[in-house]
């Protein structure tokens, strides 16, 4: 169990951020997505798919530089983020794809807030 002692804001924590990466790297195919609200992350998600075609390929490791690459990149992105998704998307064991998902609260409507 991965014990938090603080979360920063427009930062994901270091044990967090080891584990994302250490099941990003057991990933096939699928996605790694971080949520972020007031610019804290929340949670974690992690979606992993696998298609009968591929079943039998082997997952290779990661270089040293590829994980400082993916790291860099991560941490980056996730510090433009207030509230919404960063999600990394995992292709036949290769990081393809980072999207940010921006949402925008607004306050002083009916109801408030979105």
């Amino acid at each position: 169990m991965i014990k938090i002692k603080k979360v920063s804001q427009n930062s994901i924590p270091d044990e967090v951020l080891k584990f994302a990466l250490a099941e990003m790297q057991k990933i096939f195919s699928g996605e790694i997505i971080f949520v972020a609200q007031d610019g804290y992350l929340m949670q974690v998600e992690i979606n992993q798919r696998r298609r009968i075609s591929d079943w039998e390929e082997k997952v290779p490791a990661w270089s040293t530089d590829l994980i400082s690459s993916v790291t860099k990149q991560i941490c980056l992105e996730f510090s433009k983020l207030l509230y919404g998704r960063l999600v990394i998307k995992i292709q036949r064991c290769r990081v393809t794809q980072i999207e940010r998902t921006v949402q925008q609260r607004f306050t002083g409507l009916d109801g408030e807030g979105i």
